[in-house]
């Protein structure tokens, strides 16, 4: 599995509502970007300084590189999201994964689309959609899936 790919995808779809999606992401992808004891490490690097311009050379005189750093922040990012995804009914058709909410005047459903790139406004009747590279946004009081067919006429790779 290649974590940095999975991440960037589990970023998309936690706004569709694919709370498994991201809670399996993070699982299988702890132990590359998670490292025991990091955190503690760091804050008492932090601890040790009167300054903000100081705490890189604490880390430094302490072990940590930027390698860790930027390791715990992508593992502490899978954390946060998968504490705050909130969880919808996923659908899959046509190569996009989405999730419909209804706010009872009008729907909305939110898409990604895995190969799909560019951007694309679409208006049908009530409702307009816009693809923006792999997101999908539809918005209407009828048919959204058939604005979000329009939005993957076009630029879509197969």
């Amino acid at each position: 599995m290649n974590c940095i790919d999975e991440v960037r995808k589990a970023f998309f779809l936690s706004w569709v509502g694919d709370r498994e999606y991201v809670e399996r992401v993070r699982r299988e992808c702890k132990d590359q970007f998670g490292e025991t004891g990091l955190k503690e490490r760091i804050a008492k690097a932090i601890e040790k300084v009167s300054w903000d311009w100081e705490i890189p050379l604490a880390l430094r005189d302490d072990g940590i590189d930027s390698a860790q750093l930027v390791s715990g922040a992508i593992s502490e990012f899978l954390e946060r999201l998968s504490a705050t995804t909130e969880s919808r009914e996923i659908h899959e058709s046509h190569g996009v994964r989405y999730s419909v909410s209804d706010l009872g005047v009008i729907q909305v459903l939110r898409g990604y689309c895995d190969k799909c790139f560019g951007y694309r406004f679409e208006r049908e009747g009530g409702g307009f959609g816009i693809r923006y590279e792999n997101l999908i946004y539809v918005e209407g009081s009828e048919d959204l899936i058939k604005i979000m067919l329009k939005l993957l006429k076009d630029k879509q790779s197969e």
